[in-house]
């Protein structure tokens, strides 16, 4: 029962759906590890249609969410490996593994918790992956196959029910492929349910097909009659979550925007192979073997026909959009949009995680309390200073105070954190003065983070050092977190993908396909939302209208400043651009520094009396220097590091996989 309870809380529903039934049998893990006629077998599961259903539920309690402890580096989200966050606690895997570049094949193969990879392709943890530990994808793929085959034989479902269970089902299947794919590449492709005993023999496929497989999957469950484009909102309450059709719809776009980028679609891989131990490597397993600019045509497609469909539906998914045309507004349209799970009057969300709150241990758990004070709140998710100058100005410019930074190099005292996106103020903590009402940190207006101010003196945070150890303290997620506050029942739904993302997809195809300017009017559906100007007539400079190169980077930036921090994005992006110049540029942290009526800088105690005017301000970034990333280091950095190494372990068992290159 607390198995099933767990997988049904991940989706929303309440106590109130359960039956008496559900005592009767475990359909989670223990079902998997039993062979036919052991206590529980499939002639049990798919006897009655409850049984079915909390069967397929067990597989959503494995969808991919950066922020469970499965998909965390021994407590550090995989943003940090990208050039925004920065992981500053010795024991977390970025610092212990990824930036010394001690990586090794064995890094998912632990099974103390003490996970070192950012993602494991099959290994599963000693914890209970029930409760949020890692999990193979290929257990999730086999629960999805055995309902999918056996649905049929449920006597008391519908046929409609039945259909749907099956789209949802090969969406779930799709979405972990997709998970394995973006951090391997080529991929064994398990097309049904394997008997106990039965060998798997096909080995590893090429990446093409792997992806060709991906869409395959999507489209078995967008051809289902039964599976609906919405949940009706009526039942939103019980079923937040729960895939649709617009989900399908949506991860088909996202998994061809990652495909058609240069990472595979290249003219060259990556990277070869030095040697081939066991005769089965192969390029053409991380690469397509060409570049084919018509794979950019085939996301746009997915765009269209996601957008065709939704407006189909009456437009039934749409933007939060502020109330207010201020601050306030755009703040709050902004993380009601990222934050919280849809409900009957917001429909952005179009595929979801939801973390549990696990209350009841006071937070030491692997649902969202765990991973906010066992990671967030210790310095294992630090933003950067490259992450700040990512948010422009309210006025829709990108970032203009580059040269500020340096002593004597501010002699108007500008304060650069004032009149900025206001989504750098829903990501992070800066210096802020006169804030709307009820965007307070704790109480207090957190309006001195500098040199002295309340962030060394930690007199507004209830964190340690290396939680503000970047001269930035995290604020997207977290709010104003401090254990027990008022954020702490609230129900959470970490987007996979949501709508914003679907117009900057579009955008990047419409890009790459030559429509510059469908591009930017997708571009400015997201911005406006905050209150931003076009980009193309903000920045001039930048020749939006003509200049791909500039766009495409814009784009990306966009990505960063929208869904930065949600599902990972930050750091596919890097890797599937290629972006070898991100990855060793070194990062660095801020230093703000008061200056007093002569334009000194001040010492000491230089915490702000609000009955004074606002002070004026000069910057130091100095480059990160406690958890030093080897990639910045001249001659380091070789292309293996885009995908992660394949487990020796698994490699050994003889089924046909192999290693990536490099490693």
């Amino acid at each position: 029962m607390k198995k099933i309870f767990n997988y049904i809380l991940a989706l929303g529903m309440t106590t109130g759906i359960f039956s008496a039934c559900v005592d009767d049998i475990n359909v989670g893990n223990a079902f998997l590890e039993k062979a036919p006629g052991v206590e529980v077998n499939i002639d049990t599961v798919f006897s009655k249609a409850e049984y079915a259903r909390n069967f397929l539920w067990s597989a959503y309690g494995q969808l991919y969410c950066t922020y469970t402890s499965g998909n965390m580096m021994n407590g550090a989200p995989i943003d940090v490996l990208s050039d925004s966050y920065h992981c500053y606690v010795g024991w977390g895997g970025p610092i212990q593994s990824y930036y010394p570049g001690g990586l090794t094949e064995n890094a998912q193969d632990t099974e103390d918790g003490n996970f070192q990879g950012k993602f494991s392709y099959s290994t599963k943890s000693g914890l209970d992956s029930d409760a949020g530990g890692r999990v193979s994808i290929y257990e999730t793929v086999r629960k999805c196959w055995q309902l999918i085959e056996n649905l049929d034989r449920v006597p008391d479902m519908s046929a409609d029910e039945k259909s749907r269970l099956r789209g949802e089902a090969y969406t779930i299947m799709a979405s972990r492929y997709f998970d394995a794919f973006r951090n391997f590449g080529g991929l064994c492709l398990v097309k049904k349910a394997y008997a106990v005993g039965e060998g798997f023999t096909e080995g590893r496929a090429t990446a093409f097909k792997t992806v060709e497989f991906i869409d395959s999957l999507i489209q078995c469950a967008i051809d289902e009659p039964g599976y609906i484009w919405n949940v009706p909102d009526a039942d939103i309450g019980q079923w937040s979550g729960r895939l649709t059709r617009a989900s399908a719809r949506a991860l088909r776009a996202k998994v061809w925007m990652f495909a058609a980028s240069p990472l595979f679609n290249n003219s060259q891989p990556y990277m070869t192979y030095d040697k081939k131990p066991t005769g089965f490597e192969d390029e053409m397993h991380v690469w397509f073997g060409k570049e084919d600019p018509a794979l950019w045509q085939r996301c746009l497609k997915a765009c269209n026909e996601f957008f065709s469909d939704n407006a189909s539906n009456g437009n039934y998914y749409q933007l939060v959009m502020p109330t207010s045309n201020d601050e306030a507004g755009y703040r709050t349209a902004y993380r009601r949009a990222y934050r919280y799970r849809n409900d009957a009057t917001h429909h952005e969300k179009l595929f979801d995680a939801h973390p549990t709150l696990t209350l009841s241990d006071g937070g030491w758990g692997w649902g969202w309390r765990g991973f906010a004070l066992d990671c967030m709140r210790q310095g294992g998710q630090v933003p950067t200073n490259e992450l700040m100058e990512c948010f422009g100005m309210q006025d829709g410019r990108d970032f203009p105070y580059a040269d500020l930074y340096g002593a004597g190099k501010n002699p108007n005292g500008i304060d650069m954190f004032a009149d900025r996106d206001p989504r750098l103020y829903e990501t992070m903590v800066v210096p802020r003065h006169n804030l709307p009402a009820g965007f307070d940190y704790n109480g207090a207006n957190y309006n001195d983070p500098w040199v002295g101010g309340c962030l060394e003196n930690n007199s507004n945070f209830n964190s340690n050092a290396d939680d503000v150890a970047s001269g930035y303290c995290k604020f997207k997620w977290l709010l104003d977190y401090k254990g027990g506050s008022r954020y702490d029942d609230e129900y959470i739904g970490v987007s996979y993908i949501r709508l914003a993302e679907m117009y900057l997809i579009s955008a990047e195809a419409k890009a790459e396909t030559g429509d510059l300017k469908g591009a930017l009017d997708d571009l400015h559906v997201v911005r406006s939302r905050v209150g931003l100007g076009r980009l193309e007539t903000m920045n001039p400079q930048l020749n939006l209208t003509t200049n791909k190169e500039n766009l495409i980077n814009e784009i990306l930036r966009e990505r960063n400043c929208e869904i930065g921090a949600e599902c990972g994005d930050r750091l596919y992006d890097m890797v599937r651009r290629m972006r070898k110049d991100l990855f060793t540029k070194p990062l660095h942290e801020i230093r703000i520094y008061r200056l007093d009526a002569d334009g000194k800088r001040m010492t000491g105690d230089t915490q702000w009396d609000a009955s004074t005017p606002w002070p004026k301000f000069e910057y130091e970034k100095p480059e990160i220097v406690t958890g030093h990333r080897r990639w910045w280091d001249a001659g380091y950095w070789t292309n293996k590091w885009y995908l992660d190494p394949v487990s020796r372990i698994e490699i050994q068992k003889g089924y046909g996989l192999t290693q990536n290159p490099g490693w």
